[in-house]
Parts: structure tokens; sequence; C-alpha cells
């Protein structure tokens, strides 16, 4: 999918096993090599193997597990796609995608994050994104799953194109991924109670997990270990990050 790496496909919780069978074919259509769904049902013996029918190779290769931060691992940049909007949620428009994706660069691994038929991504699921989509509509803003998905991956293939096929190596950024960000996270939060700061109610973890979302370079991720290291060491010393 031109110049950057493929996307992967997040279904959270898919609750219409057509739609499953429907996803398939788009992955064959847009090349997506890798998807997955976070619990949800599954396809064999359902209506995905009709709606499926052309693309059972797509099917066998959809992973199951069991929460957002075991489908993102291994990216560094989550995109959720919402209808919603509020006040902690407010979507870019979906043709924005090819401007995030030039500011990450080619090497960015980007997860590609679609909610419930019914009610979309969760508050804390739509926090876990780096950035927040949504597809323009004329007034009515909810769209079938899989026809969000075809939408977005059209989008993908227009905008990713665009982006320079090899990264300059003296400016690309490097960056973290989404599983080395949430284990410093854990990490921080284990030694801020450790410390005895004050928390009221789930503050800072609402708080770490809202910046583990957001992007970040390798080097700064690995100051930001430094940093905790030495706070660990100078409140008990001989103590790790490891």
């Amino acid at each position: 999918m031109g110049g950057v790496n493929g996307p992967r496909v997040v279904l959270v919780q898919p609750q219409v096993p057509g739609n499953l069978g429907f996803v398939a074919r788009l992955v064959e259509n847009f090349g997506v090599a890798d998807w997955v769904r976070v619990g949800g049902t599954g396809w064999r013996g359902t209506e995905a193997e009709r709606t499926g029918s052309m693309a059972l190779g797509a099917l066998e290769r959809l992973r199951a597990v069991g929460s957002l931060a075991e489908a993102a691992e291994g990216s560094t940049h989550l995109i959720g796609l919402t209808a919603r909007a509020g006040r902690h949620r407010q979507p870019a428009p979906l043709p924005t995608l090819g401007e995030l994706l030039a500011d990450w660069g080619p090497g960015a691994r980007v997860g590609l994050v679609f909610g419930r038929e019914d009610r979309g991504l969760e508050t804390e699921e739509a926090e876990a994104c780096a950035a927040l989509l949504t597809i323009p509509t004329a007034g009515f803003s909810s769209l079938n799953l899989s026809h969000a998905v075809a939408v977005v991956l059209y989008e993908w293939r227009r905008a990713a194109g665009a982006v320079a096929e090899e990264p300059d190596p003296d400016t690309a950024a490097v960056w973290s991924t989404e599983d080395d960000r949430r284990r410093l996270a854990a990490k921080a939060l284990a030694e801020l109670a450790a410390a005895g700061f004050p928390d009221r109610g789930e503050d800072i973890p609402a708080t770490l997990r809202r910046l583990t979302a957001r992007p970040m370079e390798a080097r700064d991720l690995r100051m930001l270990e430094r940093i905790l290291r030495h706070s660990m060491w100078r409140r008990n010393p001989g103590s790790d990050i490891d």
C-alpha cells in the first residue's frame, strides 16, 4: 500500500458474523495482510462463511485476542474510527488521514480500530488511540461496520501512496511501539503507588492511558525509562525497571 507499512485492521467485539465475511473480502480487495478481532463473534459455522466465501483465506488469517492491548502489540500508532463526538472525543474528518501518515512517516505501523456495530468504541478504547477519525456523511452518521472498513481502506490506499517510499535515515522518526509504552506506563504506575503519590480514584491510570496512546519516538521512550530507573534507584537502591 504505497510507501508506508500496510495497516492492521482491528475489530473490537464484532457482533454480526456476516460482517466478518464482508470485511474478509475487503482485506483481500485492499491487500491487508494483518487483521484481528478483540473478542466478539467467531466466523466458523456462521453466515461469515457465505458472505466471505470468496475470501476464505482471509478469514483463516483473522486472529482472535482478548484485549485491545493484545491487538495493538507491535503497532506504533492506533487510529480509532468513530461516528460520535463530544467534549473528550473530537474526531477529525477521514480525509485528514493523509496528513497523519505524512507526519508519522514510513516507519509508522498503524492499527485501524473499528468498534462494535451497536455502540462503537467505548471511552477507554477511544483514549487508547493516537488519533480519532470520522467518515463525513450527509447527516445519518452510523455506517455498517463493513461499509466503514471499505471507505477507510480506500482512503488509506489513496493517502498512503503520497508518503515517501524510503525514509531519510537522518530525519525519519523511529517510533516506540504501543506495547513498549504500555509496559513503561505500568512501571510508572507501580512506582507512583510505591512512592505514595496521592491519586483521586482513576486520575493517574487515565492520564497514563492517554499518554500511552500518544506517538512517541523510541529515543524519548528510552529517556523516560532512564528517568524512571533513576527514580526507582533513589527510592530503593538496587531496584531496576526491567
